[in-house]
């Protein structure tokens, strides 16, 4: 199992490569090096509170898209319908994603009855 260091690199490096920036340019907008950018992404090095929210602001997404999404964890060159899915879902409102809960829910269910 993956330590919390090696997921959180792992989901940094996704949203790094999903926003179509270099180690380097990454380095660039938090102020650091990209050998740091490369042991954050290796798990090899940790980084602080205020440091989750600077490589969050630089990847344009929310603190919590560092940690992902229940039981999902990104991995290189992951090409599944989760990804896209969780993509989606990330900039909806929270009655929008209670409504997509509901229908998802009722799917699965009439799913599981055939």
């Amino acid at each position: 199992m993956a330590t919390l260091e090696e997921q959180l690199g792992a989901m940094v490096r996704y949203h790094r490569i999903r926003a179509g920036l270099s180690q380097q340019e990454l380095a660039d907008r938090i102020g650091k090096t990209s050998v740091t950018v490369s042991r954050i992404e290796t798990g090899k090095s940790a980084t602080k509170f205020e440091g989750l929210s600077g490589l969050a602001a630089a990847l344009e997404v929310d603190v919590r898209d560092l940690f992902g999404v229940g039981s999902f964890a990104a991995k290189e060159g992951r090409s599944d319908p989760l990804v896209g899915i969780v993509d989606q879902l990330a900039g909806l409102s929270d009655a929008e994603l209670s409504l997509i809960a509901e229908t998802l829910v009722s799917m699965l269910k009439f799913k599981d009855t055939k």
